[in-house]
């Protein structure tokens, strides 16, 4: 049974079978399956990925933010300090990148993609099966509002800056207007506040589409992964993911401390704000043409490296694998 034991020293951190034993529980069950994806992609067996891709945008995230919200029941207090400090890294990651995109004298293209792929993480395929076997279902509970709100902005501020690449502002808005998960969000927000309930076939047929949302997003993600070129951005991709994996957990703790976020809800909005790109980042870049290859690149690099940064971060919150 998992334990926990609050800060813990550099020294049981970096201790070998502490970080394996949390790696190959944790982290590798996840890889595995966007493993297979790899391979499958790698060897042409999966070749269309578009089509999954927008059945991810268009249905099993919208069902999934709409059941998360629906039926959660994580208290007020949480609730909305959780979406405060994923609202926060946004904003504090975006003056981040865009500063750093204007003094690196990135293009307007390449400014687009640099920003989709800072901004937005991996908190739904990637986090929620990590926040379930390291702090089970209340971890669960708080990672799906953070992902809800990660993808609220993924599917409006995302779409704005991956149309802005080469569309005028009207154009850019209609595309945010289009996006459902937003509307899912806020529907399900209204629900869980009325106390309201859909009919029984209805909320079934969500919850199967619901439960279909990760593994899809674990398939697009490997798939995702076998686009990756570096050839054409080297030091641009390990630049973004640098920031993803090593300065945004920084910010993540900083931002944790300053909103006074306690216990578990601390520990999964600080683990949550460190993981990697956000597949549908690389989904959105694809859809909107701005620069998926770079995307998908920093996708690629950040997942890599996130197996040893999330690792000893999950350990220095006081994760006890025994």
């Amino acid at each position: 049974m998992t334990r926990w034991r609050g800060a813990r020293t550099l020294r049981g951190v970096f201790g070998a079978q502490t970080f394996f034993t949390a790696f190959f529980t944790i982290i590798l069950p996840i890889l595995l399956v966007a493993g297979v994806a790899f391979v499958l992609g790698k060897r042409g067996v999966i070749t269309e990925q578009r089509s999954l891709a927008r059945a991810s945008l268009y249905f099993f995230s919208p069902a999934l933010a709409f059941v998360s919200l629906a039926e959660s029941d994580v208290n007020a207090s949480d609730f909305f300090s959780i979406i405060a400090f994923a609202l926060g890294m946004v904003v504090i990651l975006g003056a981040l990148s865009w500063g750093l995109a204007r003094w690196l004298r990135f293009d307007r293209m390449l400014t687009s993609a640099f920003l989709l792929s800072v901004l937005f993480v991996n908190a739904g395929n990637y986090g929620i099966p990590f926040t379930q076997f390291a702090f089970g279902t209340e971890g669960v509970a708080r990672a799906a509002i953070y992902f809800t709100v990660n993808s609220m902005l993924a599917n409006t501020v995302a779409v704005y800056i991956a149309s802005a690449g080469h569309s005028d502002m009207r154009a850019s808005m209609r595309a945010v207007l289009k996006m459902p998960l937003a509307y899912a969000a806020l529907l399900g927000l209204f629900f869980n506040l009325t106390h309201w309930s859909l009919p029984t076939p209805l909320l079934r047929a969500l919850e199967l589409a619901a439960g279909a949302a990760l593994p899809v997003m674990l398939v697009n993600l490997g798939l995702e992964m076998a686009r990756a070129r570096l050839r054409d951005y080297e030091w641009r991709v390990f630049l973004a993911a640098g920031i993803k994996l090593l300065v945004a957990p920084l910010i993540a703790l900083a931002l944790a401390g300053a909103l006074g976020m306690q216990g578990l809800t601390r520990s999964v909005s600080v683990i949550e704000a460190s993981m990697p790109t956000a597949v549908m980042a690389s989904l959105i870049a694809t859809e909107f043409r701005a620069r998926s290859d770079f995307v998908t690149s920093v996708v690629f690099v950040s997942t890599v490296g996130s197996a040893v940064t999330l690792t000893l971060l999950l350990l220095l919150l006081g994760y006890d694998p025994k």
